[in-house]
């Protein structure tokens, strides 16, 4: 059985948990990606390009192929021509820039599915924490004060279960070569995927360890980071190239710390400078033991570019923001008439 999801922008944890339920649905995931004009037409400007939302969403552990340029109303034939079961969604109505259902035909041919919306950050929350932090003009009317459950799904509070379903259960083997990599990982972006792609050449388990939001905070100021240590965490689970991580990582590496893990190699990127805390090189014991290498990514790509985007175009970005809000108030109205005439039936 196959099923295509059609996933269009950085919206960071929504679809990392919409394909991993997705993927219970079927034995095989297809990811559908929209062209950038395609999301443009019809739900509003792109943070990412093309490029970068591809390589994302084939870092996510449970795609099992990529489908590029995929119809934002995609049709039975598009269902066909990728041997596809069903389509799969989220339960929110998806509308094309003309106020059509994106799925009509395909919920006509019972060949649609959908899962079940989970809190998580989406792309608007997303630009809006963005321009609320590092856009001292941004007017208060400029914020979005009105707006359904589908754009702001609420704060991520993390379950035994949610970690349970994105966690790998490999445990590293005698014969493992284990790699340690340290970091913040916010807003978890193609920079840190070509990083981790790096890093595996150098070995076959791979930890990463998540600094907390005040350990963030020490080296990077009040505004970072963008997103909580939670919702980082999810991203970071959901990436193939990660088999285990550590929460709230020490940013001093001990000895201790070396051998617990039993870490053959500490790694650290080339746009990451070793900032001290209290004087102290956080680098300094596993550099004394041979077991430090700085990696290069051949990716220039940073959370501070990605914050230079937003507040480069942050008129059309605001614009996206409160535009889809005001669609989705629509939306989730016509949702709710839909559900309750489902249940007097």
């Amino acid at each position: 059985m196959a099923l295509v999801l059609d996933y269009n922008d950085n919206s960071v944890i929504q679809p990392e948990r919409e394909v991993s339920r997705a993927k219970t649905v079927g034995k095989f995931l297809i990811a559908g990606i929209h062209s950038s004009d395609e999301i443009k037409r019809h739900k509003g400007p792109p943070v990412l390009t093309l490029e970068e939302r591809t390589k994302l969403v084939k870092s996510v552990k449970w795609v099992d192929q990529v489908v590029i340029n995929a119809p934002y109303a995609p049709s039975v034939n598009t269902l066909d021509k990728f041997g596809c079961d069903f389509c799969v969604h989220a339960e929110d109505i998806a509308m094309t820039a003309d106020g059509v259902d994106s799925y009509a035909e395909i919920k006509a041919a019972n060949r649609y599915r959908y899962c079940k919306r989970t809190p998580g950050v989406s792309t608007t929350d997303l630009i809006k924490r963005i321009l609320s932090k590092f856009d001292d003009d941004q007017a208060e009317s400029d914020q979005v004060t009105h707006a359904s459950p589908w754009t702001t799904m609420g704060d991520c509070w993390l379950t035994s279960q949610i970690i349970a379903l994105f966690s790998s259960q490999r445990e590293p083997t005698s014969t493992d070569k284990i790699i340690y990599v340290p970091g913040a990982f916010d807003c978890f972006h193609v920079g840190h995927i070509d990083f981790l792609e790096s890093v595996r050449n150098f070995g076959n388990y791979v930890i990463v360890g998540l600094y907390s939001d005040e350990t963030i905070r020490k080296y990077k100021g009040n505004k970072f980071p963008i997103m909580t240590l939670q919702e980082r965490l999810l991203c970071a689970l959901a990436c193939k190239y990660i088999d285990n991580i550590v929460i709230e990582a020490p940013y001093n590496i001990t000895n201790d710390f070396l051998e617990r893990f039993k870490i053959d190699l500490v790694c650290r990127g080339q746009s990451t400078g070793s900032i001290q805390i209290n004087g102290i090189d956080p680098f300094q014991e596993p550099k004394s033991q041979g077991k430090f290498k700085i990696v290069g990514s051949g990716c220039s790509f940073t959370v501070e570019k990605l914050i230079d985007r937003v507040l480069k175009d942050r008129t059309t970005y605001t614009k996206r923001n409160r535009d889809k809000a005001k669609k989705e108030v629509t939306q989730y109205d016509l949702w709710q008439k839909l559900q309750a005439n489902t249940e007097v039936k």
